[in-house]
């Protein structure tokens, strides 16, 4: 048996085992982990061919499950013969990266909702088609250039011949396999950060240029969005919570390598109402609420693979229940930013449209950061307000 084809058969193997119940980067490393024998051209190989299975979405399921998976691979990887011609020596070299062709050269219809069936769920500043197409290649690696430290990491860049795109003067994409903690101290000079959780900030635009006071960043998860802010508003009294105590852990370490100073961080289920008198009343609330995460699907195509339309009512009652919660601390004339990582509706305009009737804050501005466009991660936010 050929080598092309036993990767075939494990990647196969993988994916008929796979039981979704974590995501999937995790399941094949403890797979590699286990199984020593894959070098690292192997599991390259099998990687590329799972995930391209699940980038596919729902096209061609009429096909037995080896040509899916090698019709997915002809499909999305930039080069794909080397691995092909041994296995389907008859299929053409592709001439064309456009999928509609590459499908065409092998006699398979192409239907681009399949790539992404909720189409009739999106909000409405996503363009559909480019969107959907986005699912087929995998986001890029972004980082945050903290405040001066922009000369060093640009020098180090250069010298170290890293090819990089740069977005803003502080914001660079790299490829996803580059090193950075070699290179750069993480957090206290460059933040691993999407591009459209680091365009969150033109949000902050809205607030008056010398804000200050008491912030609560309700869903802080690894304090991506605290740091973001304190870069731009030093003079911040800063509260993290978030449901699960191994990620308080985590984020209590990066805000210390990041020197952002935090008053409280305690683990809060924010479903549950409850006193949090204690808390004190805030002049800003972040809440980056769980959600479907259908804006990030380009980075884990595993996720699309297994949603159910139906799971988003679910979703929206949490984040309701969470808002209900928290909009009770903001002071009058304090802020509200509401974020998801989502491109559906219900989670975004029409659920700020519930936090305007409902909970009787005014909107000051929102938006959907298409990260598509750029190889990055969708999401939308929007800046609400307590009347004085």
């Amino acid at each position: 048996m050929s080598r092309s084809q036993n990767q075939l058969n494990t990647a196969r193997q993988l994916l008929d085992r796979y039981r979704r119940d974590e995501p999937f980067h995790l399941y094949l490393k403890q797979y590699f982990a286990s199984n020593k024998k894959h070098g690292s051209t192997d599991r390259r190989t099998i990687r590329d061919l799972c995930y391209s299975f699940f980038r596919i979405g729902q096209l061609w399921h009429s096909l037995d499950m080896e040509d899916r998976i090698l019709s997915a691979y002809y499909l999305v990887q930039p080069d794909p013969m080397e691995f092909i011609s041994t296995l389907r020596p008859l299929w053409p070299i592709p001439d064309s990266t456009d999928p509609r062709l590459r499908a065409a050269a092998l006699n398979l219809p192409f239907d681009p909702s399949a790539l992404f069936p909720f189409k009739a769920q999106l909000s409405a500043g996503i363009d559909p088609a480019p969107f959907m197409f986005s699912h087929l290649t995998q986001p890029d690696l972004f980082i945050r250039i903290r405040p001066r430290h922009e000369k060093k990491v640009m020098q180090l860049l250069s010298s170290d011949q890293i090819p990089f795109r740069q977005i803003t003067p502080y914001t660079l994409a790299l490829g996803n396999s580059t090193s950075l903690e070699s290179r750069f101290s993480l957090d206290a000079e460059v933040v691993v950060q999407d591009l459209s959780s680091q365009r969150i900030a033109e949000l902050f635009d809205h607030l008056p240029k010398d804000f200050s006071g008491k912030v609560w960043d309700a869903c802080a998860a690894s304090g991506g969005k605290s740091m973001l802010l304190y870069d731009r508003f030093r003079d911040i009294e800063l509260t993290c919570t978030d449901i699960r105590p191994a990620i308080l852990t985590n984020l209590s370490k990066r805000l210390g390598r990041a020197g952002v100073p935090v008053m409280r961080i305690q683990s809060d289920d924010l479903t549950m109402k409850k006193d949090r008198s204690a808390f004190g009343k805030f002049d800003l609330v972040m809440a980056d609420v769980p959600c479907s995460g259908s804006g990030t699907w380009a980075r884990t195509p595993e996720q699309l693979s297994q949603f159910e339309e139906t799971s988003l009512d679910g979703f929206v009652k949490k984040q309701r229940q969470i808002l209900s919660n928290l909009t009770p601390q903001i002071k009058p004339g304090g802020y509200l930013l509401y974020l998801t990582c989502s491109v559906f509706d219900l989670e975004n305009d029409a659920q700020v449209k519930w936090i305007c009737e409902q909970q009787g804050l005014d909107l000051i501005g929102a938006k959907v950061f298409n990260g598509y466009t750029e190889r990055a991660d969708s999401m939308f936010g929007a800046l609400l307000r307590r009347s004085g």
